[in-house]
């Protein structure tokens, strides 16, 4: 069995695109904290509302030269979006606090 060898030039790439990727990877949770953090604290006016039925994935794994699927279970969530600022925000709220916001309320605004 011949192995083949990667030249100069396809190494280069290689070291080139997994760099590119861990830039990109950084960069997008740089953001998504810088995000989160600009916000400020979690009071704003309600504007956009989703539920996320619970559901079953699946991923591989394997055993002894043999592949299985392994069922991951991911629960039911509520999620909220509230703006405040010109900047808007999903946040995961329990089920009693989705049920009891409408759009346009104001999230947790005690006394503001």
């Amino acid at each position: 069995m011949e192995v083949k060898r990667l030249n100069k030039r396809g190494f280069i790439f290689i070291e080139i695109l997994a760099v590119l990727i861990i830039v990109t990877v950084v960069g997008l949770i740089g953001y998504a904290v810088y995000k989160e953090a600009s916000f400020g604290n979690k009071t704003g006016i309600v504007i956009d509302k989703k539920y996320h039925a619970s559901w079953v994935g699946y991923t591989t794994s394997y055993v002894n030269g043999s592949t299985i699927n392994v069922p991951v279970t991911h629960p039911q969530s509520w999620s909220i979006r509230i703006q405040k600022d010109n900047k808007d925000i999903w946040i995961d709220v329990s089920e009693s606090e989705y049920n009891s916001l409408s759009i346009g309320d104001c999230y947790n605004c005690k006394g503001e």
